[in-house]
C-alpha cells in the first residue's frame, strides 16, 4: 500500500487533511486514493478536509461532475464521507454533493470540520 500523507485512522473514522498546492482535478484524485484507502482498512467514516490545500480555484460544473462520480467510484456506498472545503469552492445548492448522492453515496460538504463531524456522528451506524 502506498503511504498517503495526513492520513490517519482512528477506530472506525479515517482523517485526511492534505496540504500543498493542488489543482482541483489532483485534489479530486487525491481524495479519491483517501477514500479508497479508508475503505481498504474498513473505515466507516471519512473526513476530508481541505483548507491547508492551497491552489483550489471554484470548480466548473464539469468539475464538479467529474467529483461526483470519482466520490462514486472511490467512496461506494459503505463510507460516509465529510468534506471540509473554503466557502467560495461550494456551491450554494451543494450541486456536486447531490450528484454523488444521487450515485449512492453518502457525503456532505462543509466549512467548518466541527460541523463535518457533527455530520459524521450523526450518521453512525447508519449506511444508506
Amino acid at each position: 500500500m502506498k503511504t498517503i500523507e495526513n492520513f490517519e485512522v482512528v477506530g472506525k473514522r479515517a482523517y485526511y487533511r492534505p496540504t500543498g498546492k493542488a489543482s482541483f482535478e489532483q485534489a479530486i484524485e487525491m481524495v479519491a486514493a483517501a477514500m479508497v484507502r479508508s475503505r481498504e482498512m474498513q473505515a466507516s467514516a471519512l473526513l476530508i478536509n481541505t483548507l491547508d490545500l492551497a491552489g483550489l480555484q471554484p470548480p466548473s460544473i464539469f468539475t464538479r461532475h467529474l467529483l461526483a462520480v470519482r466520490w462514486a467510484e472511490s467512496a461506494g456506498s459503505t463510507l460516509h464521507v465529510g468534506m471540509v472545503a473554503r466557502a467560495e469552492l461550494i456551491d450554494p445548492e451543494k450541486i456536486g454533493v447531490l450528484m454523488a448522492q444521487n450515485r449512492g453515496v453518502s457525503g456532505d460538504v462543509f466549512t467548518t470540520e466541527a460541523a463535518a463531524l457533527a455530520w459524521l456522528d450523526s450518521r453512525q451506524g447508519k449506511m444508506p
